[in-house]
């Protein structure tokens, strides 16, 4: 299982969840040595440091609600950025000839030896809820990363309202972000919702023993998050419902519980695919070839055909975690592969 995504992380005492206090456990960091204040005190400090023209809004250069569409039956689906990877070049395609992948990087507009990876949330709205998919990056993974909270604040989406959290699946960039720098829930209000499947494989001890030295933070982070959602966290298989109209469909080979979610809107349909295609020109153009971030890979290859084939034929507006354009997107056949048409 050779997953050798290394990153410039912000931390590695504490992966996946803050290093700060907890209000809940009064339990203290080993590297806390000033008073710790709570969120609210901490968010009425900072308001007042923005009425003072103190603070600036951290800019990364990424638009923040990317894009928004509605379904129809007042249900509509937005995007909003957690900021972006940088990865190395070789990332997506690893064990394919260097000048194959320069080209297909090429034609994406990605050129030298790293590419900034873009990281598109999805906020799904109904008369009744605010579901999100997936939970962003948190403070603790990359320091381009973690820019959720802060670009729903911006575009006037409160997070104590949202309702559901729906994981793809349980790698950093979609899940470390399920608790905030002082280590609270980042949305106290949400039930959270994962495959059996994908919970299974990160509470399994013995996936933290497979991974190579440079991963291993990421079984330590899923589980702790998983674990410490504790009544809060339902497991579903796919197909079901996490409420009408929204459907789990399975996606797996990225990771072995991997989900993607069907929205259905009357006759409009739009699917939220997380990493099941997370590059603009090789998951369509080069659906066989292998990115380094796939835990098992034939079943990836063949889930990337199929869900292409089932985007086309029945001609399904996407989302994906990884893609340009804030992310949203069709599929389109093209000689014997398929291409990626941003949504305008």
């Amino acid at each position: 299982m050779p997953l050798n995504w290394t990153t410039q992380s912000r931390t590695t005492a504490n992966p996946g969840r803050a290093p700060l206090t907890s209000r809940t456990t009064g339990e203290p960091s080993p590297n806390l040595t000033t008073r710790t204040i709570d969120r609210r005190t901490f968010s009425a400090l900072l308001a007042g440091t923005t009425a003072a023209g103190l603070l600036v809004r951290p800019q990364l250069g990424w638009a923040s609600a990317s894009n928004t569409i509605d379904l129809g039956n007042d249900i509509s689906v937005t995007t909003i950025t957690d900021g972006y990877l940088t990865l190395p070049a070789t990332f997506p395609a690893p064990d394919v000839e260097a000048a194959a992948r320069q080209a297909a990087m090429a034609a994406a507009g990605q050129t030298g030896d790293t590419y900034k990876s873009p990281i598109n949330v999805t906020l799904i709205q109904t008369p009744t809820e605010k579901i999100l998919v997936d939970s962003g990056s948190g403070a603790h993974f990359m320091a381009t990363a973690g820019q959720l909270t802060a670009n729903m604040e911006a575009d006037g989406i409160d997070r104590e309202a949202i309702t559901k959290v729906i994981y793809t699946h349980a790698h950093p960039d979609h899940i470390w972000g399920t608790y905030d720098e002082f280590d609270e829930l980042t949305f106290p209000n949400a039930t959270f919702h994962i495959s059996e499947a994908e919970h299974a494989y990160w509470a399994d001890p013995g996936t933290l023993d497979a991974l190579p030295e440079a991963r291993k933070t990421f079984a330590i982070g899923a589980k702790r998050n998983i674990d410490s959602l504790g009544e809060q966290l339902q497991r579903h298989q796919p197909g079901d419902d996490i409420v009408s109209g929204i459907t789990l469909v399975d996606t797996a080979g990225h990771t072995p519980g991997h989900v993607s979610v069907l929205v259905s809107a009357g006759n409009k349909t739009f699917m939220v695919l997380g990493d099941a295609l997370n590059h603009p020109v090789i998951s369509f153009q080069h659906p066989t070839w292998h990115p380094n971030s796939d835990h098992i890979k034939d079943q990836a290859v063949q889930t990337r055909l199929k869900l292409l084939d089932r985007l086309v034929s029945d001609e399904v507006d996407f989302s994906g975690y990884h893609l340009p354009s804030g992310g949203m997107g069709r599929a389109a056949r093209k000689a014997d592969a398929f291409v990626f048409e941003p949504l305008t």
